[in-house]
């Protein structure tokens, strides 16, 4: 796969994770956007190497002023986007490091948005106790932000997985960790 081809997946990639932020699915616990599928979907298909550099593309965007994020830097859910960047880098190392199929890849967007959830928790917690003052009790961080959204994440992993196995079949040269 040639070098123009692999940073043209990388913008495209990083196109679609902005507009999977506005993508805003409706549930009966709290609106899905699609963005952490498109993150997932960047380390599982460009490997672990060029989906954490579309990240990073995203990432940068959004801090040199252009409106991919829904909010900023100095929202509490930053830390989220900051997750995004080592959560697509862990599902390309696990698609890179195991048998190509549904399960691994599924396995991949899992761990890519468990660790997702590693530094945006915390981020969360940290912003809103010291910059906006706002307690919030273990039992609140981990309703609202694990149990709830949890459900959304793993129909995503599957989805991912799905989608995955669908472009490997369609589309083989576009797994660029493959060549």
């Amino acid at each position: 796969m040639t070098a123009t081809r692999r940073l043209t997946l990388c913008a495209l990639f990083a196109a679609l994770i902005a507009i999977g932020t506005h993508i805003k699915i409706p549930t009966p616990l709290l609106p899905l956007t699609l963005q952490t599928l498109f993150v997932v979907l960047s380390g599982l298909v460009l490997g672990k190497k060029y989906g954490a550099a579309a990240v990073c593309v995203y990432v940068a965007a959004g801090l040199i002023g252009l409106p991919v994020f829904t909010g900023s830097a100095l929202n509490p859910t930053f830390g989220y986007i900051l997750g995004f960047i080592p959560g697509a880098w862990l599902a390309g190392y696990v698609a890179e490091k195991f048998r190509p199929c549904y399960v691994t890849w599924t396995a991949g967007a899992l761990a890519g948005i468990a660790v997702i959830y590693t530094i945006g928790i915390p981020y969360y917690y940290v912003m809103s106790k010291y910059y906006l003052g706002n307690e919030l009790g273990a039992k609140t961080l981990l309703m609202y932000f694990v149990l709830m959204p949890m459900p959304g994440d793993i129909v995503k992993s599957l989805c991912a997985g799905l989608i995955v196995q669908r472009l490997a079949v369609f589309f083989p040269d576009s797994f660029t960790w493959r060549r």
